[in-house]
């Protein structure tokens, strides 16, 4: 007979082993569920919650979560947004202050030279006009964050910012954000991008970030926008725009000018 101080391993052993060699099974048996904690203690979800930890996004009660914790209350200040940690008390950077500062970008860009600290260590991850890695804000905001804006410019007042998903700050340095841009280019092509925003923080500044995005979209974004690198029959070409090759010599070039005859222009 096994002793019973080993009972209470032996169960928690099946029921794990019950869960791994099947783990589609449907089947719930309340009776069989192993409590590890008290009752009184643990915050479950609702009574209505199946308990599966298996949650359907299109069944009413999605509220559930499956690990037992009711979803923290939406900030009616904040587009109903959840934090999962609420908390003022922090050591680097609240939630709140990393919600505020994606959102008030929406109507005011200038707030980005002190959310963002002078010499941040920026990289746009990934293949498309924009990316690559900025040693510092200005070349950032006039290489990246500025060219893109400007497709919105005949629309500003349709931009949108909505921060998704924040994990990560006040007790940890780090953050990772999942922020929704949107908005009516000039083109009048309608945007609606998310972009993960992976940043660290020092007295409430960004210091340190990468970014990902969805490269087609922002280069279908340019190529519709940018006359200036997307030419048309309507553009006027009175600037140089020699690409990245950089400019020729031009008075070598003005040398070899001349009508057929080997004269020289007079002017």
């Amino acid at each position: 007979m096994l002793p019973q101080h080993l009972l209470p391993a032996l169960i928690l052993a099946t029921t794990v082993t019950t869960r791994t060699l099947f783990p589609n099974t449907n089947h719930y048996d309340p009776p069989t569920q192993l409590i590890l904690t008290s009752p009184a203690t643990t915050p479950f979800d609702d009574p209505d919650c199946d308990g599966t930890g298996l949650i359907d996004p299109n069944d009413p009660n999605n509220h559930c979560t499956g690990d037992g914790l009711i979803l923290p209350t939406p900030d009616p200040d904040r587009e109903g947004f959840r934090f999962e940690n609420p908390s003022t008390d922090c050591k680097y950077v609240s939630q709140m202050h990393i919600w505020d500062s994606f959102k008030i970008l929406e109507k005011d860009m200038s707030k980005l030279f002190t959310l963002i600290h002078k010499n941040v260590s920026f990289t746009v991850v990934g293949h498309h006009p924009i990316a690559g890695h900025y040693t510092d804000l200005l070349h950032f905001y006039v290489n990246a964050l500025r060219r893109v804006s400007m497709l919105f410019i005949d629309h500003a007042d349709k931009f949108e910012i909505h921060p998704q998903a924040i994990h990560g700050g006040c007790d940890s340095r780090w953050s990772v954000q999942e922020v929704q841009f949107k908005g009516v280019m000039n083109s009048g092509d309608y945007f609606d991008i998310v972009n993960v925003w992976v940043t660290r923080w020092y007295r409430n500044q960004m210091v340190e970030i990468r970014t990902y995005i969805d490269a087609p979209k922002i280069m279908d974004a340019l190529q519709k926008n940018e006359i200036w690198w997307n030419g048309t029959t309507t553009r006027e070409n009175w600037r140089y725009m020699p690409g990245p090759a950089g400019m020729p010599d031009l008075k070598e070039l003005e040398g070899y000018m001349g009508y057929p005859d080997g004269t020289k222009y007079e002017d």
